[in-house]
């Protein structure tokens, strides 16, 4: 053994080998205290690149679904509130085929117009309140969808306009119905108030199906699409970015040995030229 003040190659081996040792152990670590194989760009440059790139799509895919989920209950809110529009309409009718049918006396026709009121005034609450997420969805206009990672891909939900000023046709609107109205029941006109309570029933009957149909066919269809993309999505980022638990706890326990034989391995060659100093020390 060379007997000096530098390093002999056996110390400057097993020191770089303990290091090396030390560095695996480390990552190691760190990879199964976080799960993840990436945690720095010099783990894997081109990897993190690719994961950051995957996650800034899949949190946009996310988003998208999202839309879709608050857009589907709106559509459902709107079409609750228009079932019961549709069921107050039916009300109504019932009333003019009695008035229509006579032998009511007065009183009883008043008692009727009264219910009929009541069931407009019930129409109008319903278009003036019903609502999803502070949007009042039976008071017409459109609302802009982002159904897509793209968000220059929209879609256009069209809400229906409820109250009795708006539902009817050419032959009257359902507000003249009411009480004082040319067509209430006490105007003798039934056969025109059945006409608007038939073109009433349509509007409502019509935009159900729209609203209806556009659930189905693009926000249902949507959001298969979405949860296959981030299916996908989720599988490739992990694929790259986690850590495989069986490889990085063999590489643990293979660095700890190493570091225990490296530590070892320094210990015996300080002890050597301890006891080799001791022998030049008793000459």
């Amino acid at each position: 053994m060379r007997v000096g003040s530098n390093l002999s190659g056996i110390d400057m081996t097993a020191q770089n080998g303990l290091l090396k040792a030390y560095s695996m152990m480390s990552q190691s670590s760190t990879r199964l205290s976080t799960l993840k194989r990436i945690n720095s760009g010099g783990d894997d440059p081109a990897g993190l690149i690719a994961l950051e790139n995957m996650q800034a799509e899949l949190t946009a895919l996310k988003q998208a679904s999202y839309n879709a989920s608050r857009a589907s209950g709106t559509i459902q809110v709107a079409d609750s509130g228009l079932a019961e529009v549709s069921n107050l309409l039916n009300t109504i009718r019932g009333n003019v085929v009695a008035a229509a049918g006579g032998g009511l006396s007065d009183a009883e026709v008043a008692a009727k117009q009264i219910e009929v009121d009541a069931a407009l005034q019930a129409i109008n609450r319903l278009g003036n309140t019903t609502s999803f997420s502070g949007k009042k969805v039976l008071q017409g206009g459109s609302m802009t969808l982002a159904l897509s990672p793209d968000v220059s891909q929209t879609s256009t939900l069209d809400l229906p306009t409820v109250n009795t000023a708006a539902l009817g046709g050419a032959t009257g609107m359902l507000g003249s119905l009411g009480d004082g109205g040319s067509l209430n029941l006490s105007s003798g006109n039934m056969t025109d108030a059945m006409d608007v309570l038939d073109e009433a029933s349509s509007q409502v009957l019509g935009a159900r199906g729209s609203l209806g149909a556009f659930e189905k066919y693009t926000i249902e269809s949507t959001q298969q699409v979405l949860g296959d993309m981030e299916v996908n999505i989720s599988a490739a980022i992990s694929s790259i970015g986690d850590a495989d638990l069986a490889e990085e706890s063999s590489r643990l326990l293979r660095s700890q040995i190493l570091v225990d034989t490296g530590i070892s391995s320094l210990m015996i060659a300080g002890q050597s030229r301890g006891m080799i100093s001791q022998l030049f020390s008793g000459m």
